[in-house]
């Protein structure tokens, strides 16, 4: 579409209304350039989350066949990822699938050859973290030569038990949290060989296991540690603690999310970039996910890239699957391994 078209907005549909198709609602409600026109989830209760005006439905086909549907937001548990998103590329629509891609990397490869097929409509996958300011801060400098070569590498994401304590058993750490800081360690040190990582035995949260380490090898030589779970107690009102370093032959990358945010030590001295959020209208929603919104309507009108591709959404699975084997049979797994069993 041409920027000098006629502005209308992209109407979206949003499937699955729990904590994140919730927020995704909200920000498509008010959001100048989006019109939600309907919200779908199986439990009838969450009818409560969309604004009275906005149609409520418990089935996922009768948001296909509306015929004033342009998008929809696929924000279903991983393992319905597949079947809603083919059937929606396949009527033309536009589809924004939250993270990860899928459940399976054979669903995951379904979906991209479904994108292929229905060329017309843009399938994309929402991380995030690719919108945050401060680590897109820290891969622009690493891609810069700010660090030299990335050596060593860590990755950080505690929240608190309010998530837990809905998704423990239900999904698993790697595929929830680790997916998003494997994507973003992934752009910066390129292909992971091998991953290990060990749960802890203590689940206060559910079923679990509900926290994780871990390491990756990358086939450069890099190699990263990983520490995620979502047990801290929402009672001492600390909801999130995240924090990425990347030490190069040249420098050094940090993001830390809770009093500071990105630092680059590089070979021109110390650099503290900007990156707060400043929201100017408080009617217009901001926020990494509000900007990944407003960035797939400018993918879907005037062809705007997308940070990562299908490939790389892909790829993020496949680490965060092997994390997982890696913690039922306690042992490094190659990632050769998961991708031969496609």
């Amino acid at each position: 579409m041409s920027p000098n078209a006629p502005f209308e907005p992209l109407r979206c549909a949003v499937v699955g209304l729990g904590s994140i198709g919730r927020d995704h609602a909200a920000i498509l409600d008010a959001l100048p350039e989006t019109e939600l026109v309907v919200g779908c989830d199986l439990d009838p209760t969450r009818r409560a989350v969309l604004p009275a005006e906005v149609p409520f439905v418990t089935e996922a086909d009768a948001v296909l066949d509306r015929d004033d549907v342009d998008a929809v937001w696929v924000c279903t548990p991983q393992h319905l990822h597949r079947d809603l998103t083919v059937a929606a590329l396949e009527r033309g629509l536009h589809v924004f699938s939250e993270k990860p891609i899928a459940h399976s990397l054979a669903d995951a490869d379904a979906m991209i050859r479904a994108a292929e097929r229905c060329s017309e409509a843009v399938l994309v996958v929402g991380h995030t973290l690719r919108f945050h300011p401060d680590f897109v801060v820290a891969m622009e400098a690493v891609a810069a030569g700010q660090v030299g070569v990335p050596i060593q590498l860590s990755a950080r994401w505690n929240t608190g038990d309010h998530e837990g304590t809905v998704i423990s058993g239900r999904t698993t750490v790697p595929l929830e949290m680790a997916i998003h800081d494997v994507d973003i360690l992934r752009q910066i040190a390129g292909e992971v060989r091998s991953v290990f990582a060990v749960a802890s035995t203590i689940s206060p949260c559910g079923p679990g296991p509900d926290a994780v380490a871990g390491t990756l090898e990358f086939e450069s030589g890099a190699v990263a540690s990983l520490d995620h779970s979502w047990i801290m107690p929402s009672t001492t009102g600390m909801f999130s603690d995240h924090r990425l370093a990347v030490f190069g032959d040249r420098g050094t990358v940090y993001v830390e999310t809770r009093p500071t945010p990105a630092q680059i030590f590089g070979p021109d001295g110390p650099a503290f970039p900007n990156t707060a959020y400043r929201q100017a209208n408080p009617l217009i929603p901001g926020g990494a996910l509000a900007t990944a919104d407003r960035h797939f309507v400018r993918t879907v009108k005037h062809g705007a890239p997308w940070p990562l591709t299908l490939a790389d959404a892909r790829a993020a699975l496949a680490i965060a699957l092997a994390m997982d084997r890696s913690i039922v049979e306690r042992r490094p797994v190659e990632m050769r391994e998961i991708e031969g069993e496609r």
